[in-house]
Formats: structure tokens, sequence, C-alpha cells
């Protein structure tokens, strides 16, 4: 589906799946365990790759892609722990 917005008051199409992913890769840019973690969206479907250090963390990429309004989730996220010191 796709939607009209004022860019500086030049309307312009933006399609949905755009719209999510970059909505998406902001958020994750804001919270440091998410920063390892790309989106691929497609016909609404959110596609999470990369890696996280922990399942919350899975958790969460997973809780903010269906908040931004994801129709359905592919999880391709690794599991990394962080080497104990």
């Amino acid at each position: 589906m796709m939607q009209l917005v004022q860019d500086w008051y030049i309307a312009r199409e933006v399609d949905r799946d755009e719209s999510l992913t970059q909505t998406l890769m902001e958020w994750f840019s804001h919270r440091p365990a998410l920063r390892d973690v790309t989106v691929f969206v497609l016909d609404g479907v959110a596609t999470l790759r990369g890696s996280v250090a922990s399942n919350r963390d899975r958790a969460l990429a997973i809780e903010l892609a269906w908040d931004a309004g994801a129709d359905d989730i592919q999880d391709d996220l690794k599991l990394t722990r962080p080497l104990a010191a």
C-alpha cells in the first residue's frame, strides 16, 4: 500500500515497506544492543539479520518490529554471547 507524505510541502509517494525499514533502522540505531541488527522488509514481513548478545535483545528487536507495524517477522538473528574477561 502506498501513502502520500508531505516532505517540505512536496507530496511524494512512500512505500510502506521502505517506511517500516527506515523506522526500524532508526529505532535500532538508538539502542546499543541492536546496532548490529539490520532489517529488510518485503510485503510487510520484516526480516531481522545480524547478531545480538542475549535472548532479551532478540525479544526487544522482535517487539520493536511488531510495534512498528510489521505484518510478520522472520528472525534470522544470531546469538553471540560476549566472552568473559
